[in-house]
């Protein structure tokens, strides 16, 4: 991928570039064959045909007689039309006997229709004397009855490319006897937290110290979305360590390295990169929280470097990293979850800055409410509280109260 320009450390571009960037990446597609007991909730990498009428026979919904729909026309609990019976058609058997007019045979439901046969009268309906069957209520031709293909056509496209596998879309493979699937192989994700003062949440946290947050975050996020996760621990304030750490990443997708909230340390990341033969896209964008924000490609792959503050961290991530990790994924297209609610109070912002602010969504007498959450950016515990963020674009000096707002949620 080529790059017209290359932007100065810590000037700040748009939201609106950074996207256009991230869109301009992409990814390798990398597919691997998977048992349909292990497909869901992965993406289909292929369009899948069906390979067979399902259900490949004319099959009875319902138990009863299968009958020629014609013989039936006028029947009723006075006036029944007489059928003989022929015999019976169980579950799972192929039928060796056939149904002329004036004949009848019983059927159980999922079993194979009868040759000559174009309906099946209800148990319910019926009276049975004998060799001889009363019908007590006409049906039409088809009637209770799926036809061979009603549901899915031999080669007809089931799935479409980029379709997440559900356990239902499972039970339509095994309806159909495909066991293996051709799904998107799951990202690697590398990830790696910077900083002197970070240590481990098994450490003990003094001395100015403090616990990493958004490694362990990370981690868990895009564990849980899907991805392979190699998590090389904390990199000390030296450029060999940080170096020898993102190598250790080297043969991951994508790398998310958080740390480096000082001017120092994040040219200290960013000449680590650059030694190991990387090039930064763009430093700085005009945003709040999460202004460091940096991009680049490391070995020809996608390098985000996020604020060390933890609400900078996620805000980042879910704004800007999350749609690059999805169609790594085989999304063609997936879009955040949100709803529409009315603010409970003003939310100031600083015009020409694109905010984003934490709420908690409420629920009362059938509207919704959203609650604006004002923290500083260091703030852990806020993120726990959150149902999602609003965003303030750039040309607004914020919201009033009782305006409605779009909330992105943080379920995904």
């Amino acid at each position: 991928m080529e790059h017209k320009k290359r932007f100065d450390f810590l000037s700040t571009v748009s939201p609106t570039y950074v996207e256009e960037v991230l869109n301009s990446y992409t990814p390798d597609a990398k597919v691997e064959l998977v048992r349909i007991d292990d497909a869901c909730g992965r993406v289909f990498a292929e369009d899948v045909l069906a390979p067979e009428d399902l259900p490949y026979f004319d099959r009875s919904l319902v138990d009863g007689y299968a009958v020629v729909s014609k013989n039936s026309q006028g029947a009723s609990e006075t006036n029944p039309v007489m059928l003989q019976k022929k015999g019976n058609v169980k579950v799972g058997m192929v039928p060796q006997i056939s149904v002329e007019d004036g004949e009848c045979v019983y059927v159980n439901t999922g079993a194979y229709i009868p040759p000559g046969a174009d309906s099946v009268v209800m148990q319910e309906f019926t009276r049975e004397m004998e060799s001889v069957v009363e019908i007590l209520k006409p049906v039409y031709r088809g009637e209770n009855i799926i036809q061979r293909g009603e549901d899915v056509k031999n080669g007809q496209i089931v799935f479409k490319k980029g379709k997440v596998i559900t356990p239902f879309d499972i039970g339509v493979c095994a309806a159909l006897g495909i066991t293996e699937l051709i799904v998107f192989k799951k990202p690697t994700v590398g990830i790696m937290s910077t900083g002197d003062e970070i240590v481990s949440p098994f450490d003990n946290a003094k001395e100015g110290k403090v616990r990493d947050v958004n490694g362990y975050v990370l981690f868990t996020l895009f564990r849980r979305l899907g991805g392979q996760i190699y998590y090389v621990g904390i990199a000390r304030d030296e450029i060999e360590d940080v170096k020898v750490k993102l190598s250790m990443l080297r043969d991951s997708d994508m790398f998310c390295v958080s740390g480096g909230s000082s001017k120092g340390e994040r040219d200290l990341i960013i000449e680590a990169v650059k030694e190991l033969g990387g090039d930064i896209l763009f430093h700085g964008v005009n945003i709040k929280p999460g202004k460091p924000f940096f991009y680049g490609l490391l070995w020809g792959k996608p390098l985000f470097g996020l604020p060390g503050h933890p609400l900078s961290c996620i805000a980042v991530t879910y704004r800007f990293v999350l749609p690059v990790f999805f169609k790594m994924l085989g999304f063609e297209s997936r879009v955040p979850k949100t709803l529409k609610g009315i603010l409970t109070t003003n939310v100031p912002s600083t015009y020409g800055v694109e905010e984003y602010v934490n709420v908690i969504v409420k629920e009362v007498d059938d509207k919704i409410f959203v609650e604006p959450l004002f923290a500083k950016s260091a703030t852990i515990s806020i993120l726990s509280q959150s149902s999602g963020y609003i965003v303030v674009d750039q040309d607004r000096e914020g919201y009033e109260k009782e305006e409605e707002v779009r909330v992105f949620l943080y379920e995904i």
